[in-house]
């Protein structure tokens, strides 16, 4: 693998695309403009920001291993079968995150790699965006800048949240860089402290370039899903609550709640075409591949990859120990989790038994950020506990559960809704990480320490970035 020094070298000789948000989703260029001339539009400019999008739907990254993948096994989503294929044999490394098995040393690798090649871009373009003012609307400025700055504070943090300990546990050293010119030099390494302070820097930057930016209720099919102004919020929720204040995360949580631009699904909404609540998104990433990709894994053909669905879920374990036995749960529903070959199947992303053309069906979108995820800050970080248990009965009601009463464990109901809501979307490993759990719920390893939640530098990093 190439380090990041490299990466940027290459993306610096390569050449951009200009093509419609079509011809940039199948990642399939028409024609190809030089840096130069690319970068003397504003519409140029909006496509280089639409490239940066595409790169995150990269398989080994958000379109397979931190969203259903990699990241979903650690969280102990799935069940691990004995078979000896390689595959599932990588499976079983990554459920014991054993970080020796090459496998699962070649997945890790290549997700340093791809979010740093999506962070390169982002800064090509915050390295451009000054010198070529003049060829911007103001609106237009701010939404470039605004949304790459988001980009890139949302990409490290999820560097972060793998390749660092977490804030909790006080750990002083140097882990990671944070990037923010497109150079062949190397970015020093950061502590943990350092890299917070580095992304609420560009996420208070962002807000201030987005606070105009309109996101109505119904959204376009760009603003609704890109890194807009309510997902930047989301994600200082998200980051304010993983270094523990409570405050600020409580108050950017309730913003967004309290916009009433995204709200939570009606529940006339028909779950069967909406599986992932689509509706709900603060920000998502749409990828042709998306679905296809999912099926492969989810339900193989007969004499391809593996005689067995690669991701599937102890049926006991599913409805017992995660969605706790309550039938009306949406969330459990059959068009959710379907039966393949004898045993269940996640389908959260998968309408391929809805025909192509139905209306109201959102095919193909990856979510990164929910609505539902903003109630479980509020009510964690909430000032008292009776609004936070308000807060999770407002989430839970509207998923067909029944209220719970302010008695409850409200600590423990929260880590079960994480599991409900972000089955097959990476988010809840994060969430064990972020409290320094000892254990991850069913998973096989009995004592979690930072040995098992820090992922390992490449090599290559180490070897040719003088990271030794």
């Amino acid at each position: 693998m190439k380090n990041y020094k490299n990466i940027v070298y290459a993306a610096m000789s390569m050449l951009l695309w200009s093509t419609s948000c079509n011809d940039w989703l199948d990642v399939q260029p028409k024609t190809e403009l030089k840096e130069s001339e690319l970068f003397s539009t504003e519409q140029g400019f909006k496509e280089a920001l639409t490239g940066v999008y595409v790169s995150m739907t990269n398989g080994t990254t958000y379109g397979r291993e931190l969203t259903f993948g990699m990241l979903s096994v650690m969280a102990s989503d799935y069940s691990v079968n004995s078979s000896s294929e390689q595959a599932v044999l990588s499976l079983k490394a990554i459920e014991e995150y054993d970080y020796t098995k090459n496998q699962v040393k070649g997945i890790i690798d290549q997700v340093w790699l791809n979010q740093y090649n999506s962070i390169a871009l982002t800064n090509n373009i915050l390295g451009n965006i000054e010198a070529k003012r003049s060829v911007f609307s103001d609106q237009g400025y701010n939404l470039v800048k605004g949304e790459a700055l988001a980009l890139r504070a949302f990409v490290h943090f999820d560097l972060m949240r793998m390749f660092a300990p977490a804030y909790i546990t006080k750990d002083n050293a140097k882990y990671m860089p944070y990037v923010t010119r497109y150079t062949r030099e190397n970015t020093p390494l950061s502590t943990v402290d350092e890299l917070v302070e580095y992304i609420l820097n560009d996420i208070k930057e962002a807000e201030m370039l987005l606070k105009d930016d309109v996101v109505n209720k119904l959204g376009t099919a760009d603003r609704k899903i890109r890194m807009n102004r309510l997902a930047v919020k989301g994600l200082k929720a998200r980051v304010l609550l993983y270094i523990g204040n409570h405050a600020g995360a409580y108050q950017a949580a309730k913003e967004v709640i309290d916009a009433r631009q995204v709200v939570l699904r009606p529940e006339s909404q028909e779950i069967n075409l909406d599986r992932s609540i689509h509706s709900e998104h603060l920000f998502s990433l749409f990828s042709d591949g998306f679905e296809e990709r999912v099926t492969k894994l989810v339900t193989p053909e007969s004499g391809t990859l593996a005689s067995v669905p690669y991701y599937f879920t102890d049926e006991d374990k599913l409805r017992t120990r995660i969605f706790e036995n309550v039938a009306t749960d949406i969330r459990f529903k059959v068009p959710v989790f379907q039966m393949y070959r004898g045993l269940l199947t996640p389908h959260k992303f998968m309408y391929v038994d809805i025909p192509v053309g139905t209306p109201n069906v959102n095919r193909h979108y990856i979510p990164l950020m929910r609505l539902g995820e903003m109630y479980l800050i509020a009510a964690e970080a909430a000032p008292t506990k009776d609004e936070g248990v308000a807060l999770l009965n407002a989430l839970c009601t509207n998923r067909g559960m029944l209220a719970f009463a302010n008695d409850i464990d409200l600590v423990e109901k929260i880590k079960q809704e994480y599991r409900k809501e972000f089955f097959s979307e990476g988010q809840t490993f994060y969430y064990y990480k972020r409290l320094g759990a000892k254990k991850v719920d069913d998973s096989p390893v009995n004592d979690m320490s930072n040995a098992q939640y820090v992922f390992p530098m490449p090599e290559n990093e180490k070897i040719y970035g003088g990271r030794n």
